[in-house]
């Protein structure tokens, strides 16, 4: 069976194909950032982004759509990059496959579409899960060291998997400094703003006030830690339409510790597949002696407990309270390579400024003498 091949490359063309594209999310058990809302959400946040070029390669039998690869070309110094649709907003990326076909004949024919008429230089597919439908497709190209290589840099989502009858059962497995930690906070909550009040936002319940209020709490962390993030530039726009897209989806869950009606802290979350993903948080500094965000973390964690589900993924990113609380991490690769000679061009350069820069900044090794036992 050979598929028929089109392209999407704009966000009427790919509206047009909703009702196929989810169709084939839901039997391709896809993540939430390959959900059609997901990537429209996105092609709307960069409509006026001259930079970014949409090009979303299907595969069709007949009138079912059995493949789909959404990626998209962004000019840089001029580059032309290749990179997944929404990478940048997307902790796990990947292709949709129907399960029931020959999953290499449909990635083998997306790939050649997208090598033939992409009209890009440089190949830069980051956050691949060991999982991922396009993964041993990768994989096959970057030990055939022609077409793409494994970057050396690797990131670690870590998460909790459930261990647990209930919530309850979780709390009382964390350590004795843990509780502690989480009854205090609360406590300090309490003094500083009234009582500590953990809520959710689903289902029908507006929650654009939320949004506006974690959005403006997160500005105001980014630009005392952060103000050279392109958070507080274009990219903010684009986020929000995400996000905002993302809410239709259903898959959305605002969790928020409240004090006397404030937010002290709070988390966008997605919850579908009998699974939590934590994808956006900030917290009031007000409230930073109380450390308002773990003890959310602790709350919703034990709401997922409470229903079953599986885990709470917190995602990309390594930041100290993870590794306080995960038991588990999924480590995620990228695949880089170049298509035209300049592409070639470029990554050795870079490849070479890399290594000049590690000689440079590697301090020499201490002289025997000066080792002392550990």
């Amino acid at each position: 069976m050979t598929p028929r091949m089109t392209f999407v490359r704009s966000a009427d063309e790919f509206a047009a194909i909703r009702p196929a594209w989810q169709d084939l999310w839901a039997r391709s058990e896809g993540y939430i950032f390959q959900h059609h809302d997901w990537i429209s959400g996105w092609m709307n946040g960069i409509a006026t982004r001259r930079e970014i070029r949409t090009l979303i390669v299907l595969a069709w039998d007949g009138d079912t759509l059995i493949g789909a690869l959404p990626v998209a070309i962004h000019r840089r110094r001029g580059l032309r990059i290749l990179n997944f649709a929404a990478q940048l907003f997307s902790d796990y990326c990947d292709g949709l496959l129907d399960p029931l076909r020959d999953r290499d004949i449909i990635l083998q024919a997306l790939w050649q579409v997208v090598m033939r008429d992409g009209g890009f230089d440089i190949i830069n597919l980051q956050q691949v899960r060991p999982d991922a439908r396009c993964r041993g497709m990768l994989d096959d190209l970057a030990c055939d060291a022609r077409e793409l290589q494994l970057t050396e840099r690797e990131e670690r989502c870590m998460r909790i998997d459930n261990q647990w009858e209930n919530g309850h059962a979780f709390f009382r497995s964390l350590n004795k400094k843990g509780r502690n930690n989480h009854t205090r906070g609360k406590r300090i909550l309490a003094e500083i703003g009234g009582e500590p009040v953990f809520r959710v936002i689903e289902g029908d319940q507006d929650p654009v006030p939320a949004f506006d209020e974690i959005w403006r709490l997160k500005e105001i962390w980014l630009r005392a830690t952060e103000p050279t993030s392109s958070l507080l530039d274009n990219d903010r726009f684009v986020l929000r339409s995400v996000l905002d897209a993302a809410w239709r989806t259903g898959l959305v869950k605002v969790f928020l510790m409240e004090c006397d009606g404030k937010i002290a802290a709070g988390s966008v979350n997605f919850v579908y597949a009998n699974r939590m993903e934590a994808y956006f948080t900030s917290y009031d500094t007000r409230f930073e002696r109380a450390s308002p965000g773990t003890i959310l973390i602790v709350e919703y964690a034990q709401w997922a407990f409470d229903r079953g589900l599986t885990h709470v993924d917190f995602l990309r990113g390594e930041e100290a309270f993870k590794f306080r609380m995960a038991n588990a991490a999924t480590i995620l690769s990228g695949y880089s390579g170049a298509r035209t000679l300049l592409g070639q061009v470029a990554r050795s350069g870079h490849r070479f400024l890399s290594r000049r820069r590690q000689v440079v900044e590697t301090p020499p090794a201490p002289a025997a003498a000066e080792l002392q036992p550990v």
